[in-house]
């Protein structure tokens, strides 16, 4: 990427972005795109920083960055962030919740490291940015093109542009307990009988008026834990839940519904299918079940253990072409299911 080409995305509607500027009075101030042209002419020369987010979702060249990172799970990458920085630009310093590789592109960047931050840690008032009010730096380090830098999760670190410079945040997914619980008590909600409900299963005596001892709960406890240390749901809710896309408006079905003929006439054809950038593919072997759990745009669907081969191949593959994807297109599961993808707009198709 060039900077004049993450401005021009930056400009785009559907496309996040937000510039940092840190004036003379160092009062940090963050505006959130889009942008006009206007906005970055008249930008000083120095101490500013653009970022725009997911960039991988729009550029092929920069989705391709991912694969340099195939040694980790391929559904725990959140995005590819990138920051244009003009010399002395900085976002402050700050922590994040996740795993973050900080690969340099064009220019130098200085990046200050400190110690592992916790939810106490003080900020600055009133800095929508989240800033840290007392930084000490542990570790230094320049990077110039191609250098990387790996910060784990919750280490405070600050990077300075030394020169106009591009980077490159590969971010990870790290979901918090609370959204864990919260997500895995919607995913089981469903399930529940609703004729399980609280029962006074003992005869209770000389009892105050309003009050509740311990015991009681004893049965509704049970009842509740038994519920939430379902392994096998638990499973289930995380592989759709880390199979979400971040920007589900970027996945729109077809107008006109391919019909299971018309798409073996396309195969016959020597249709091309590839994977839709805002799209997410995982599986799961599920030994207590026997069988192989594949999730797509956080729905999943179950196929027998003997696919497990061409489940993961089909998540490992970005496109597949008939020719060199014969035993997924053969297999009619397997094709009734890239039939569906492609009519949900998961799957993109190309002559």
């Amino acid at each position: 990427m060039t900077p004049e080409e993450l401005a021009g995305l930056a400009c785009e509607e559907l496309i996040e972005s937000r510039l940092v500027t840190q004036p003379e009075s160092r009062k940090w101030q963050l505006r959130h795109g889009p942008f006009e042209e206007s906005d970055f002419t008249q930008l000083p020369e120095s101490n500013w920083t653009l970022l725009v987010q997911a960039v991988d979702q729009w550029v092929e060249d920069v989705a391709d960055i991912k694969t340099l990172f195939n040694f980790l799970p391929s559904w725990r990458i959140d995005d590819i962030m990138i920051s244009f920085a003009a010399q002395g630009g900085s976002v402050g310093p700050h922590y994040d919740y996740y795993d973050v590789f900080l690969l340099q592109g064009m220019g130098e960047r200085n990046w200050k490291v400190g110690n592992r931050c916790d939810s106490d840690v003080e900020l600055l008032p009133g800095e929508e940015l989240s800033l840290l009010r007392n930084f000490e730096a542990t570790a230094q380090f320049n990077l110039t093109a191609g250098d990387a830098l790996y910060v784990p999760p919750r280490f405070a670190h600050w990077g300075t542009a030394t020169s106009e410079s591009l980077c490159y945040s590969i971010g990870f997914r790290a979901p918090s307990m609370a959204e864990m619980i919260e997500g895995f008590s919607d995913f089981i909600i469903k399930d529940q009988d609703p004729s399980e409900r609280y029962e006074d299963n003992v005869a209770q005596t000389g009892l105050r008026s309003a009050e509740i001892r311990p015991e009681f709960l004893d049965n509704s406890f049970r009842q509740l834990t038994k519920q939430l240390a379902e392994k096998q749901k638990f499973a289930a809710w995380f592989g759709c839940n880390v199979s979400q896309p971040k920007y589900p408006e970027l996945i729109q079905p077809l107008d006109d519904e391919i019909s299971p003929e018309a798409f073996a006439s396309l195969v016959n054809e020597g249709i091309q299918l590839a994977k839709n950038p805002s799209s997410r593919f995982a599986f799961m072997e599920s030994t207590a079940k026997d069988c192989v759990l594949l999730f797509v745009d956080g729905a999943m669907v179950s196929f027998p253990i003997k696919l497990l081969s061409n489940i993961a191949a089909f998540c490992e593959t970005s496109e597949m072409v008939p020719g060199t994807a014969g035993d997924l297109l053969a297999d009619p599961d397997i094709a009734e299911l890239l039939r569906q993808l492609l009519n949900q707009g998961s799957l993109l198709a190309s002559a």
